[in-house]
C-alpha cells in the first residue's frame, strides 16, 4: 500500500474568514495533504467502521496518529494566529474517519438542528473531505431568537432552554438533516465537501454538515461521504 505522506501541499490554499454577525473564525485549506489519497485509500483498505459512540449520525473507524500530528505541524501557526490557541497547551486531540450513514427518520433533536461540540472557547473543530460530493458539506449558523452563532459556558443554559421550549415533543422536532435557514436558524456561511479540504472553526460556533436530500447515506468509504474529523482541546 502506498505510504501516506502528511505534509502539506505545496498548492495549498489557506484562507481565513470571519463569518456572521458574531464574526466566528473559520479556516478553509483547500489542497491539504499530500497524503489524501493514501488515507483515503488506507480507509477503504482497512474498512473496519464501527456506528459513533458519540454524537455522530454515523460510522468511525480510528486514523493513524501521525495524522493528528500533522494538523498541528501544518497548522499550528494559524491556531495560534487567528484561533490565538498555543500548540504547546493541547490537552487532547482525537481524529477519526467518519461517515454519515444515519437516515433521515432515524435521528436525534439535537442531530437535526445545528450544534456545537463544546461549550468551551478553547476547542477546535476539523472537518477534512476526502470525498467531494455536490450539494454537501459543512454550514454555520445563526439562533433566530437568541442571535447566538456560538454558545459558550455563558450562554448555555439560555440556549438550552430557548431549544427545549421550541422541541418540547418528538411530534415538534424538525424533519431530517437542516440543510439552509429555517424558522428557527439562519445559515450564515456555507463550505462545499471538497476533496482534500479541510475546515477548521471553534467548538462553540453553531454548525451542521449539510445532507442533501439525494444523498443515500452510502456506507462505503469509497464512495460515501468519508472526511477525517478531529476535534483539539486546549489548556
Amino acid at each position: 500500500m502506498e505510504p501516506i505522506v502528511y505534509e502539506l501541499c505545496e498548492d495549498a490554499n489557506i484562507e481565513c474568514y470571519r463569518v456572521g454577525n458574531e464574526q466566528q473564525e473559520v479556516l478553509v485549506v483547500d489542497d491539504f495533504l499530500k497524503g489524501a489519497l493514501a488515507l483515503k485509500a488506507r480507509a477503504v483498505h482497512e474498512n473496519n467502521f464501527a456506528h459513533a459512540d458519540s454524537f455522530y449520525p454515523g460510522v468511525r473507524m480510528q486514523v493513524p496518529q501521525e495524522y493528528t500530528f500533522s494538523i498541528v505541524k501544518n497548522l499550528g501557526f494559524f491556531m495560534k494566529r487567528f484561533f490565538q490557541l498555543e500548540v504547546r497547551q493541547i490537552k487532547r486531540a482525537v481524529s477519526k474517519f467518519s461517515i454519515v450513514t444515519t437516515r433521515p427518520d432515524d435521528l436525534d433533536l439535537l442531530q437535526r438542528i445545528p450544534h456545537f461540540d463544546s461549550p468551551s472557547r478553547k476547542g477546535l473543530a476539523f472537518v477534512h473531505y476526502l470525498h467531494s460530493i455536490p450539494s454537501m458539506g459543512t454550514a454555520l449558523y445563526r439562533h433566530k431568537p437568541t442571535g447566538f452563532e456560538y454558545v459558550d459556558e455563558q450562554r448555555y443554559s439560555q440556549y438550552m432552554e430557548n431549544i427545549q421550549q421550541r422541541y418540547p415533543t418528538e411530534s415538534d422536532y424538525p424533519e431530517g438533516y437542516i440543510n439552509g435557514s429555517t424558522d428557527h436558524f439562519e445559515e450564515v456561511a456555507s463550505f462545499d465537501a471538497v476533496f482534500n479540504r479541510l475546515l477548521m472553526y471553534r467548538g462553540t460556533s453553531l454548525h451542521s454538515g449539510k445532507i442533501g436530500k439525494d444523498y443515500n447515506f452510502d456506507p462505503s468509504p469509497a464512495t460515501g461521504r468519508l472526511t477525517l474529523t478531529s476535534f483539539f482541546e486546549f489548556k
